[in-house]
């Protein structure tokens, strides 16, 4: 009865250390089964995250890119409007200039032609200036297409200028995490694993050693079952046998209380190199999304704009067309405004050259009348000399008078007889029209 009480007494000491044996089995196992977890989805992760953070400069470099070309775009927009303006005012004023040039330049010639006719009543004749010369209508209608161009420049740009903006804030409103300066690498991985493989080991030495305490336990159970059934007598060695057995019990749960330990630690270093993986992927993936977010509203805004950017293009180019169709009349009526000088010299200069000639034509016209009275002279006196001993039918020309030569006048001799003397002014611009034609507007 008394080795039955001392069986008794093992069995409790046995029956708790199986207890805490199970609950370090069932913590391993669960510190295993969420090491795995995580070591499988480290590896799933691996070369998602791997990739996001090789391509994460040249994201963020695209992005910054498509910002600056947008902000450009828009700097552009506006330049280029109020640059058209700006040349369309400067070529306005010289225009201006110019037609004020010519209104204010007489003509005072009379050989030069008038388009006014003299009033039915007063007679007068209104004054004749360079600029009655120009079309003024081709002027004013080319002045209104430069300005209607303008006008729908300014309302496509405008609405270009503000669908580009509000793109520009869209994109201000995202926000891109910052990329982490962190390396994942594949040694990383197997180095993950390698804790898994210690863990996997660890919890198997922890079963071997619960089948021990399990087999003593069995073997205590078995032995105290028989003795109370059957009143067998336990023998001294056996008992020593169990009594060590139990007493190893305590040193085996605290060495599985280690192994345990040893197992949450590298669960909990694998947990925390999972948890920087999720973090990683998810900023890197919210970073990919941002990213994705302002190339998908820069591709939109090119989307919305693409025809208005066409017309945009077409109207800047009739613009540049006007103004050169402009400016090609302002150089036309420089060069009208200047010519009229040299006009005004060469008709003078003709005007002498006329005299000139009136002189040596006179000067010829005395010579071929002195020459002819003197050939009539020495005819008249051959006649009356020998005439009458020569018979009519010898000669007969010979009775005949010297020709007469005149000389005669072919084109409108007296045209430059009206002309005035008159100083000319230095100023530039243009030529009759009825001699010289400007470039026609397009």
């Amino acid at each position: 009865m008394a080795t039955l009480e001392k069986l008794t007494r093992l069995s409790e000491p046995s029956i708790q250390g199986t207890q805490a044996v199970r609950k370090i089995v069932k913590d391993a196992e669960d510190l295993l089964k969420q090491s795995k977890r995580d070591h499988v989805c480290i590896c799933e992760t691996h070369p998602k995250l791997a990739f996001l953070i090789s391509d994460s400069h040249t994201q963020l470099k695209l992005c910054a890119s498509l910002e600056s070309n947008l902000r450009q775009h828009l700097a552009d927009l506006e330049s280029t409007t109020q640059l058209k303006e700006q040349q369309a005012d400067d070529l306005r004023q010289e225009m201006a200039t110019i037609i004020e040039l010519l209104k204010d330049r007489e003509v005072v010639e009379n050989e030069f032609r008038s388009p006014h006719m003299p009033d039915s009543e007063s007679g007068e004749v209104k004054k004749h200036t360079l600029y009655d010369h120009i079309d003024q209508e081709a002027v004013d209608a080319l002045q209104v297409r430069v300005n209607d161009c303008l006008n729908e420049l300014r309302i496509i740009g405008d609405a270009n200028h503000e669908q580009c903006a509000q793109a520009l804030r869209k994109i201000d409103g995202i926000v891109i995490p910052a990329a982490e300066d962190i390396s994942v690498t594949w040694e990383g991985v197997e180095a993950i694993g390698k804790l898994v493989d210690e863990s996997q080991s660890a919890a198997d030495e922890i079963a071997q050693d619960v089948q021990s305490i399990d087999h003593h336990c069995d073997q205590l159970r078995d032995t105290i079952r028989d003795m109370e059934l059957e009143g067998g007598v336990l023998s001294m060695d056996d008992y020593n046998v169990l009594l060590r057995d139990t007493n190893e019990v305590s040193g085996i749960v605290a060495d599985l209380d280690e192994t345990l330990a040893g197992v949450r630690r590298r669960a909990d270093e694998i947990n925390v190199r999972f948890l920087q993986y999720s973090a990683f992927y998810d900023e890197s993936t919210r970073r990919f999304a941002a990213v994705a977010q302002i190339a998908e509203i820069g591709q939109q805004y090119v989307q919305d704009v693409a025809s208005e950017q066409i017309q945009y293009a077409a109207l800047a180019s009739a613009v540049d067309t006007a103004l050169e169709d402009m400016w090609g009349l302002v150089s036309w009526y420089r060069q009208f405004h200047s010519a009229y000088d040299g006009l005004i010299a060469e008709v003078h200069r003709r005007r002498q050259a006329q005299r000139e000639l009136l002189g040596a034509i006179e000067d010829m016209r005395a010579r071929l009348d002195a020459v002819h009275v003197e050939e009539l002279r020495v005819r008249a006196a051959f006649v009356d000399r020998e005439g009458p001993f020569l018979p009519s039918d010898l000669c007969p020309f010979i009775q005949d008078p010297p020709p007469r030569y005149t000389i005669e006048e072919a084109g409108d001799a007296g045209r430059f007889a009206s002309v005035q003397s008159h100083e000319t002014r230095y100023s530039k611009h243009i030529v009759d029209s009825h001699a010289f034609n400007p470039p026609s507007p397009t």
